[in-house]
């Protein structure tokens, strides 16, 4: 049958908040506590290298700290699609 040809997504992991604190810390730690970008300490954010909309899951090979500034920068680029 033409449906068993398709490929079933499988759901993303979202975490509840207290858990993904936890795994935000650790990616901040991992990283250093530095933007992967411009390498600031200061307003650091932790960004979904896949976005949860596109099915990006919330577990550590995911995420990147980044500045608050190239945070922004990230995602106005990913809406332009530079």
């Amino acid at each position: 049958m033409a449906l068993n040809r398709f490929i079933r997504k499988q759901p993303r992991l979202r975490l509840e908040r207290e858990a993904y604190r936890q795994l935000s810390r650790a990616a901040l730690a991992r990283d250093g506590w530095r933007c992967q970008v411009c390498g600031t300490a200061q307003n650091l954010q932790v960004h979904h290298l896949r976005s949860r909309s596109r099915l990006g899951g919330d577990v550590e090979e995911n995420l990147v700290t980044l500045c608050a500034v190239c945070h922004g920068t990230r995602h106005v680029a990913n809406r332009t699609g530079d």
